[in-house]
C-alpha cells in the first residue's frame, strides 16, 4: 500500500504558511477544512489555533499563534517549527485546491478505518448484511465535502418556510427582507432579501453611486444590517463626505471647503457618531475578484454580514486573462450570484450601461442596455435602472425626480419608484 497516497505532508506546511503570510486564504478552505483533516498532530493543533484566531478577528501570525496554542506549543513543535512553516512556504495561488487536496487524503483515511471497523462488523452474527450497508452509505455520505451534503429532503426547508410566513403574517404582511429606506421600492421588492444577486445599472453621472450609498447608508444605520460597501472608482474619505452630507443634508461643497456653520458642525458631530456606531464597513483598496470574495468570507465569520454593494461590476478584476471583457464579467456576475446564496447575504453589484438609451427618442434604459447583458440579465435576481429627465434635458419639469426602473424582479413586481432626488447633498428620499 502507497502510504503516501494517504497524506501529503508538504501541502499541510504549504497551506499553513500561505495563511500566515496572507490571513485571506483562509477563507478559501474555512468551510471545509477541519482541523482533523491535518495528518500530522502538530498541524492539526496549528490549524486549529489560527480558525480559533480568525474567528475572534485576531491577527495571524508567530505571535499570536504561539500565544494561542499556550500550553500546547511544545506539541505544536514550538516557535521554531511555526517558523519553519513560515518560512519554507512557497507560493499559493490557489489555496483552495490545497484545501482540497488535504481534505481528499484525509477522507481517504477515514474510509480505511471505516472499512477496518465495518469489517468487524461483519463478524457479529447480531447484524445483518443490510444494517452494515446502511451504515456504510451513511458514513461514507458524511465523507463528502460541504457542497454536496444536500440530500434533497425538503422536510426542513418547508418548516422555515412555514415560519417565515408565521413571521410575516404575525407583522401584518410586512416586507421579509431588509427595508432599503424606500417604501415603494420595499413594496416591489419585498426588501433586500437572502441569495439576491441585484444589478443597480445607469449611465455615467446618473446617480448610482449616491443611490448605492444612500441603501448603505439607510439599511446599515435604520436596519442595523451589516454592510459591506466595495467602491473601485473613490476613496474612502470621498464616500465618507458623501455620507456625511446625505445623512446630516449638508451641502457636498461646503463640506469640501470646510466653509461650515455652527449648526452644520453640530449635525456632522451627530451623524459621525450614527455613522461609527454602524456596521458600515467601506473598502476602497479591494480591486479583484477574489480579494472581494475573501473579504465577504471574513466578515461573514468575524462580524456577520447582510447585504455587499460593489461599485462597480465593470471595474471589477478577475487576475484572469481571457478571450475578451464578456467573459470576465460573465464569471464576475455567476461568481458574485453564487457567493450571495453560500454566505445568504443579498448583493447589489452596479453597473455601467451601453450608449444605446443615447440614441433613443426615449431615453430611459433597458434590459438590452447592459453591457455584456446576456450573462447580467440571466445571473441577477433583479435588474433596477436609474434615470433622470434633468440628466437629457436641464429644463425638465421633474429634474428632482429620480426614476428607479424594477426592469427585472424574479420574485415580485416590475414598475417604476419615483424617488426625490437631493444633488446639493447626493441624497435620494
Amino acid at each position: 500500500m502507497d502510504i503516501n497516497r494517504f497524506y501529503n505532508l508538504e501541502t499541510e506546511v504549504n497551506i499553513l504558511g500561505a495563511i500566515l503570510k496572507d490571513n485571506n486564504a483562509l477563507c478559501s478552505v474555512i468551510d471545509f477544512l477541519d482541523s482533523d483533516d491535518f495528518y500530522n498532530a502538530r498541524h492539526k493543533l496549528i490549524y486549529g489555533a489560527i480558525v480559533n484566531l480568525y474567528e475572534r478577528d485576531i491577527p495571524i501570525d508567530l505571535v499570536t499563534i504561539s500565544d494561542k496554542l499556550g500550553e500546547s506549543l511544545p506539541e505544536a513543535g514550538g516557535i521554531s517549527y511555526l517558523s519553519e512553516v513560515y518560512t519554507s512556504y512557497l507560493p499559493v495561488y490557489n489555496a483552495k485546491y490545497y484545501g482540497e487536496i488535504i481534505k481528499e487524503k484525509s477522507n481517504l483515511r477515514k474510509m480505511i478505518n471505516l472499512l477496518e471497523l465495518k469489517k468487524k462488523e461483519l463478524q457479529d452474527k447480531d447484524k445483518s448484511c443490510d444494517d452494515i450497508v446502511d451504515s456504510l452509505e451513511d458514513a461514507f455520505l458524511k465523507l463528502r465535502t460541504k457542497d454536496n451534503v444536500q440530500d434533497g429532503n425538503t422536510e426542513e426547508a418547508l418548516i422555515q418556510v412555514t415560519e417565515m410566513l408565521q413571521r410575516r403574517y404575525e407583522n401584518g404582511g410586512d416586507i421579509p427582507g431588509i427595508s432599503t429606506g424606500y417604501r415603494v421600492i420595499d413594496k416591489m421588492l419585498g426588501g433586500l432579501n437572502k441569495e439576491e444577486f441585484i444589478i443597480l445599472a445607469a449611465r455615467p453621472s446618473m446617480g448610482k453611486t449616491a443611490m448605492s450609498l444612500n441603501i448603505a447608508l439607510n439599511t446599515a444605520i435604520n436596519e442595523n444590517a451589516k454592510v459591506a460597501f466595495f467602491n473601485l472608482e473613490m476613496g474612502k474619505k470621498q464616500i465618507i463626505e458623501r455620507a456625511l452630507s446625505a445623512l446630516g443634508e449638508i451641502n457636498c461643497s461646503s463640506i469640501k471647503t470646510g466653509a461650515l456653520k455652527d449648526e452644520e458642525w453640530a449635525k456632522i458631530m451627530k451623524v459621525s457618531n450614527d455613522l461609527s456606531r454602524s456596521s458600515l464597513y467601506i473598502y476602497d483598496k479591494v480591486f479583484t475578484l477574489r480579494s472581494i470574495i475573501a473579504e465577504c468570507k471574513r466578515l461573514k465569520i468575524q462580524k456577520g454580514l447582510d447585504i455587499v454593494i460593489i461599485d462597480y461590476l465593470q471595474l471589477v478584476n478577475t487576475e484572469e486573462r481571457s478571450e475578451s471583457r464578456n467573459l470576465d464579467i460573465s464569471k464576475i456576475s455567476r461568481q458574485l450570484k453564487l457567493l450571495a446564496k453560500e454566505l445568504e447575504i443579498t448583493i447589489i453589484a452596479l453597473s455601467q450601461l451601453s450608449r444605446a438609451p443615447e440614441a433613443r427618442a426615449n431615453h430611459r434604459p433597458m434590459l438590452s442596455d447592459l453591457r455584456e447583458s446576456g450573462s447580467l440579465e440571466q445571473d441577477a435576481d433583479v435588474v433596477m435602472f436609474l434615470y433622470r429627465d434633468a440628466y437629457y434635458n436641464p429644463d425638465a419639469e421633474n429634474k428632482d425626480i429620480l426614476e428607479n426602473i424594477v426592469a427585472k424582479n424574479r420574485n415580485g413586481q416590475v414598475g417604476i419608484a419615483r424617488l426625490e432626488w437631493k444633488p446639493e447633498y447626493q441624497k435620494v428620499i
